[in-house]
């Protein structure tokens, strides 16, 4: 067998934002890298129509690329046609609903985000209440795939320049998160003030930021000479007693981004026999992975004995696995702390 090649690391901030617009193709994802590009397709702001609020926070806190879809219609038939329309986009990395905070609403999106190894940016409510009660539906479709980041924010009102108006804050998390990956990767916190927005909808203190993170719902916070900033990066499922085994967004994030590109890197081996020879190069190429990965600075630890692991082989993968044309392939990293692994598994199909 000749050399195979590298593993590279796919694309983790392409991000769907899926809405209400005026104008535009229905249930068409159309890639908008700016503010006027969407408004070229979609049209400007109008009363009730929050993909062009939600498009514009995505932009003013870093991202640099999105794919718009306009849903043609209210209900869950209509989103169910509008999330399937990202089907035809690879490396989707984040999604979000800006001004879809109804608890079908982000359950159905927490469902797709899983579907396709991304990650659900979720609106919230008007209330604590009704945030923490929309997350509890997303938990029951999804606990490790969603998040979401309370109060709602204030910015320009742009249909009417001397007003502020009310407005979820997924977008604008989402394009933190776009920028937080661009400049220090997946793995990394998001910081860094929000842009564009003139105030918080409710003032959150310490004690009430704790309150929200034992219910998964992370607060944004205003801090002084600091501008408005994420108090916490927790998943849904990250409420107490949840026993969710992803609690930390860039750790979901990570594991999505290394299971997502060792499985899209190992394609070569459908070619190749299901059997000794072939798994030590699947070794080989996984680990050369995790190492420069490793070397970008993803791990907790010092050594790569002490960052990650790989392994595949007859540990790994049984007789039925074989003759069903299976390889299983288990890695291990340590996100937070040397030699603390979070595993998971790929289950790779040899065609």
């Amino acid at each position: 067998m000749s050399r195979p090649p590298r593993i590279d690391g796919v694309a983790t901030s392409t991000t769907g934002l899926v809405g209400l617009a005026p104008q535009g193709p229905p249930d068409q994802p159309v890639l908008v890298t700016s503010l006027v590009d969407y408004e070229r397709v979609f049209g400007g702001p109008q009363p009730g129509h929050d993909l062009f609020l939600g498009t514009e926070l995505f932009f003013n806190n870093g991202g640099r690329g999105a794919w718009a879809v306009r849903l043609g219609g209210q209900g869950q038939a209509a989103l169910g046609r509008g999330l399937a329309a990202l089907d035809a986009i690879d490396d989707l990395g984040l999604l979000c609903l800006p001004g879809l905070a109804g608890g079908p609403a982000l359950a159905a999106a927490a469902r797709y985000a899983r579907s396709r190894r991304a990650f659900f940016v979720a609106e919230p409510a008007g209330t604590k209440a009704a945030t923490t009660a929309a997350v509890s539906s997303i938990r029951a479709a999804d606990r490790g795939h969603a998040a979401v980041w309370f109060p709602r924010v204030e910015l320009r009102d742009p249909l009417q320049p001397a007003a502020t108006t009310s407005f979820g804050s997924s977008a604008a998390v989402a394009g933190l998160l776009a920028r937080t990956d661009r400049d220090r990767g997946v793995w990394g916190f998001p910081q860094g003030a929000l842009q564009g927005l003139t105030a918080l909808a409710a003032a959150i203190d310490p004690h009430g930021a704790a309150l929200l993170r034992r219910n998964g719902v992370n607060a944004l916070r205003l801090v002084p000479g600091r501008g408005i900033r994420s108090w916490g990066a927790r998943t849904a499922g990250s409420g107490q007693d949840s026993g969710e085994e992803w609690k930390y967004v860039p750790v979901r994030r990570l594991a999505l981004y290394l299971e997502q590109s060792i499985d899209r890197g190992l394609g070569w081996a459908a070619f190749e026999p299901n059997d000794e020879p072939t798994w030590t190069q699947v070794r080989a190429v996984v680990a050369a992975f995790l190492e420069e990965t490793f070397r970008y600075g993803a791990f907790a630890g010092r050594t790569p004995e002490e960052s990650y692991f790989v392994r595949c082989g007859l540990e790994t993968t049984t007789q039925r696995d074989i003759e069903n044309g299976l390889v299983v392939i288990e890695v291990g990293f340590a996100p937070l702390r040397p030699a603390e692994f979070v595993v998971f598994r790929i289950r790779h199909r040899w065609d």
